[in-house]
């Protein structure tokens, strides 16, 4: 039998998955830039080219994400965390002392480190979210390739390369129960996050 659990031990579970951050921006209805941060956001199919996003039901952004019918995925670079809380929050305005240029699909954020213009295509209800499938239909990317800011267990941080190799060379797999053989072992230090400043967030 399964022990029953809250959406606190729920929500703190969630955070052992790292996750990428975006800020998600669109243009409101008289034209504003307005905007989100999402870290939920995921690769949907490569042909074509299609991603996902979540807005909480009584997000004000989503309902300008679907007056406009797109939006721009801002992904954030390590050093972006304080913009990442900016769009987090409130009854501020989000994209004061932020400086961003205009495109079709909504405002793009001048430090992200990788844009993508977006069309959506269906949403569907999902609890107390709305997922949106959009296609995507422009991108870029900085050539400079910084390290992107991840999210983890309530922490923002970093990705660091393994300083190991996934499984030792000579590794052989261990006999499991019932004539199947289980992987081996994932080295120490194969995934890396440098932590920063705690913080949690959500998509509104």
């Amino acid at each position: 039998m399964v022990a029953p659990f809250d959406a606190k031990e729920f929500r703190r579970a969630l955070g052992y998955l790292p996750t990428g951050v975006t800020v998600i921006t669109t243009t409101g209805e008289f034209g504003e830039p307005v905007g989100m941060a999402c870290n939920s956001f995921m690769s949907v199919s490569l042909n074509p080219p299609l991603v996902m996003i979540c807005a909480g039901n009584e997000s004000a952004t989503l309902v300008d994400l679907r007056r406009s019918g797109g939006f721009c995925v801002n992904i954030l670079g390590s050093d972006q965390g304080d913009l990442c809380r900016q769009f987090a929050m409130k009854d501020i305005d989000r994209f004061a002392g932020v400086p961003w240029t205009d495109s079709a699909a909504g405002p793009e954020l001048s430090e992200a480190i990788a844009w993508m213009s977006c069309s959506i295509e269906v949403e569907h209800n999902a609890g107390d979210h709305v997922i949106i499938i959009a296609e995507v239909t422009a991108l870029r990317v900085n050539p400079d390739e910084p390290t992107p800011l991840v999210f983890h267990r309530g922490k923002f941080g970093s990705f660091r390369e393994a300083v190991e190799p996934l499984a030792a060379p000579a590794a052989r797999p261990r006999q499991a129960v019932g004539g199947g053989h289980r992987a081996a072992p994932v080295a120490p230090g194969a995934y890396g996050y440098a932590r920063g400043y705690a913080y949690g967030y959500a998509h509104r």
